[in-house]
């Protein structure tokens, strides 16, 4: 009987003590990208500049514990959909960015398009790691990325957060 009680107190210590994840599905990008956040997520954008073309980037997020999940999505404009070559150009730039933004050296090649990377490098507050994926299509640019510091780093929670990224194509 007091080992029973002594499992149930360690269980209710543990649960205080891990974050607690509400998954839901959330429409990213009027419906152009669906994702499974692990909290109510809230949306910045901002304009970027690429080629002498703007862009409306925005950024999809939700926080739990130590971890940010984050969608992000920039629809091309018209002169860059249009053209293969310069979307992969953007789209790499962007990748390139994250690298460089936590001063980690970029892998030569970049991971592939959809593929999973892991970026483990410093940002202002110390040490961070980053998980994600970007995805191209003819019309947008769309990242998942999962970031927290390396020591508690949700790793079963980011795979199943990329895993729930759907992009319409």
């Amino acid at each position: 009987m007091v080992r029973i009680l002594l499992i149930c107190l360690m269980t209710v210590v543990l649960a205080g003590c891990s974050p607690s994840y509400n998954w839901r599905e959330t429409p990213v990008a009027e419906g152009a990208v669906k994702a499974f956040f692990p909290d109510k997520p809230t949306t910045q954008e901002r304009d970027l500049e690429f080629n002498g073309h703007r862009l409306v980037f925005s950024m999809t997020s939700a926080s739990v514990g130590s971890g940010m999940f984050t969608v992000a999505y920039a629809s091309l404009p018209a002169g860059v959909a249009a053209d293969a070559a310069a979307r992969a150009d953007f789209a790499q730039a962007v990748m390139r960015s994250l690298y460089r933004s936590l001063g980690a050296t970029e892998p030569d090649p970049l991971p592939a398009f959809g593929e999973p990377f892991v970026i483990d490098g410093k940002s202002s507050k110390g040490a961070l790691r980053l998980k994600g994926k970007v995805w191209l299509t003819e019309q947008a640019l769309v990242e998942g990325l999962v970031t927290a510091v390396p020591d508690e780093f949700p790793e079963p929670e980011a795979d199943e957060f990329l895993r729930g990224v759907a992009v319409a194509h």
